[in-house]
């Protein structure tokens, strides 16, 4: 197996980290050698291409080069960090220009662009490049007798020339976990108006989540950090600003592989550090 830096420097770390601990607990439980990426530049987001390309060009590909000089790889376990650092070098090896003009603005912080290094996602790993046999024998607990809502995000369409989905629900699979039909899987989480207008992203995200409640899901899976953040964090004001309950447990892929591998340390996994209670376990 190749080497590999877990980017974990998420964006608002604070109330992404349950997302950050269970990802490092499964990589430590699997022996995958990767450890964090030190020294890496923190995720901004992949919306945030639309406000200063250049700039958001040149922050991914400091980390592109800072991992491909270690003869690394980058490992990310969740959506917005790997759409921004897959676009990245996308778009640097198929514009000279581009390439040109930030490779100009590496060398001020003393860096030869480096685009050599591979960006694979938490899903890409486990069922390409591991065993899924061994991957299926460490199932201890199956999800068969739970129902989970399934939510990529709008931002997803920007993924899928990177990311393979079909490759989230083989996992799912995997564990035995059903998942409800629902239409807002591919709607806004809000987090991309959040800061322009708080109440809107609020709404937008209470109306995703109401969609899940009312097709039964037992709880959430979600793939970005951004939608963790509107689901979980906030979700006690979607509940105000919606006038209803949700109550809606949310967890990340890693989260959820823990749990279904035996894992029942809440705090080994990230699940005490969660808003909304997980009665999972």
């Amino acid at each position: 197996m190749k080497n590999y830096f877990l980017f974990d420097t998420l964006i608002q770390r604070e109330k992404t980290a349950p997302m950050i601990t269970a990802a490092r607990k499964l990589i430590e439980l699997l022996g995958i050698d990767a450890p964090s990426f030190k020294g890496a530049k923190a995720d901004l987001g992949s919306e945030f291409m639309g406000l200063d390309k250049l700039k958001f060009l040149e922050h991914y590909a400091y980390n592109l080069t800072l991992a491909a000089d270690q003869k690394r790889d980058i490992l990310c376990f969740e959506q917005s960090s790997f759409i921004s650092h897959a676009q990245t070098k996308d778009m640097l090896i198929n514009d000279a220009n581009l390439k040109f003009e930030i490779a100009g603005r590496l060398e001020k912080h003393n860096l030869s662009l480096n685009l050599d290094t591979q960006v694979i996602s938490l899903e890409q790993l486990l069922l390409e490049e591991m065993d899924t046999e061994k991957l299926t024998s460490l199932v201890k607990h199956p999800f068969g007798n739970f129902q989970a809502a399934l939510f990529f995000g709008s931002n997803a369409c920007r993924a899928r020339k990177y990311r393979k989905e079909e490759l989230v629900t083989r996992l799912l699979d995997s564990v035995q976990l059903k998942c409800v039909k629902h239409e807002s899987s591919h709607e806004s989480d809000g987090f991309e108006v959040y800061d322009a207008s708080s109440s809107l992203a609020k709404k937008l995200a209470a109306k995703a989540m109401l969609d899940m409640f009312d097709n039964a899901a037992d709880f959430v899976l979600v793939c970005d950090a951004r939608s963790f953040i509107m689901f979980d964090f906030y979700q006690k004001e979607l509940e105000k600003i919606s006038g209803r309950e949700i109550g809606l447990s949310v967890l990340s892929l890693a989260e959820l592989l823990l749990l279904a591998f035996g894992e029942t340390s809440k705090k080994a996994i990230g699940l005490d550090q969660h808003k909304v209670a997980i009665s999972l376990i």
